[in-house]
């Protein structure tokens, strides 16, 4: 019969448990970046596994899920529940609206991001979010919402106008 002490060295140490599910983490981050999604997903998986309750994971999982699979519901709610074990962390919120960017929810996204950047306004991620969806302008009929066909057609043909004016004054 083993002793006490020869069944604690056979346990994986916790420190090293947190360290392979960081190291993981960056592995499927990287793999993210090089859009790779359905290969960081399985890393993703492996480091959830082994610890469920790491924050990074399992809201870049649902980043993932987003990507590869389109289950927008489940990895919106990954990505929230992420924010729950984690508060205030800008890196979550930004995988956050990413989701909801693909979702086709750009006003939520909108909405995310700049939550995030005002969270932490040194922090990269959200301001190149924010910078990659562009100002959003006030439509051109205020009474009307954004989505009104008036205001999407005369937001058309005031941005060719803004483009004309803008290529001529370029020569």
């Amino acid at each position: 019969m083993a002793t006490l002490t020869e069944a604690m060295a056979t346990l994986p140490d916790a420190r090293q448990v947190a360290a392979d599910t960081h190291a993981l983490y960056e592995l499927a981050v990287e793999k993210m970046h090089r859009r790779l999604f359905r290969d960081a997903m399985d890393d993703l998986e492996v480091a959830l596994g082994r610890d469920p309750g790491h924050a990074l994971c399992l809201s870049s999982y649902g980043v993932c899920l987003a990507h590869e699979k389109g289950a927008f519901e489940e990895a919106l709610r990954c990505c929230k529940h992420a924010l729950q074990l984690l508060p205030h962390n800008p890196l979550l919120e930004v995988n956050l609206g990413k989701v909801y960017r693909l979702k086709g929810d750009n006003a939520a996204a909108h909405r995310t991001f700049l939550h995030a950047w005002y969270e932490d306004k040194r922090h990269p991620a959200p301001a190149t979010e924010l910078a990659r969806m562009g100002i959003r302008r006030r439509p051109p009929l205020g009474f009307l919402p954004r989505s009104h066909w008036c205001n999407r057609c005369l937001g058309r043909v005031r941005a060719g106008i803004e483009r004309t004016l803008f290529a001529r004054r370029a020569y």
